[in-house]
């Protein structure tokens, strides 16, 4: 692992650690349906295989309690080939996922685990007849996030997943940064 991910990584655990006793509320309130658009990045890629990207995203959520949600989540990665020329490598996770909030003061911290599917689709120019171009295969992901009140219908949101996929589609780490919506108090 690189010294960057591994910081990410101590952070992230440091983070999800945090007493949940603390005199705090979590963000999250029953009954409360969600919407988060964001902006990620791909990051721990084999570089013998593929690169790291640059992608768009988006969540559903539904809070069950103050700390039990799911969600619902769309993300698409525009390039994971890079600068190879001739090769267009995009990846596609469609996913279910539980959210277990902690609460903790200021912030509250998540973790998150998930099923769903991924779809890794390779446009090559002059390609032999024996190589996948595209396959769609099950995938799970895990790894949590902090989220932050901004006000009372926005939340700012904070999050790095591993996804993990059964077979040729490239395995990597998330990071991403939303905004989310609160459709209902």
């Amino acid at each position: 692992m690189t010294r960057s991910l591994r910081r990410i990584c101590t952070i992230g655990c440091v983070l999800l650690a945090l007493p949940a006793l603390a005199a705090a509320q979590s963000v999250a309130e029953p009954g409360t349906w969600t919407v988060t658009p964001f902006l990620n990045t791909s990051m721990g890629i084999d570089p013998d295989v593929a690169g790291n990207s640059i992608g768009v995203g988006a969540a559903l959520g539904y809070d069950l309690t103050s700390n039990l949600g799911f969600e619902g989540e769309f993300s698409h990665l525009f390039d994971v080939a890079g600068d190879t020329a001739g090769v267009d490598w995009s990846v596609t996770n469609v996913s279910a996922n539980g959210v277990y909030h902690f609460n903790v003061q200021h912030v509250t911290p998540y973790a998150t685990f998930g099923l769903g599917f991924e779809h890794s689709g390779v446009d090559v120019q002059n390609t032999r007849p024996n190589v996948p171009l595209s396959s769609t295969e099950m995938a799970f992901n895990f790894g949590g996030g902090v989220k932050y009140l901004a006000s009372r219908t926005i939340i700012i949101r904070g999050d790095l997943r591993r996804f993990e996929a059964n077979d040729t589609a490239p395995d990597f780490w998330r990071l991403y940064g939303g905004v989310t919506f609160i459709m209902g108090r």
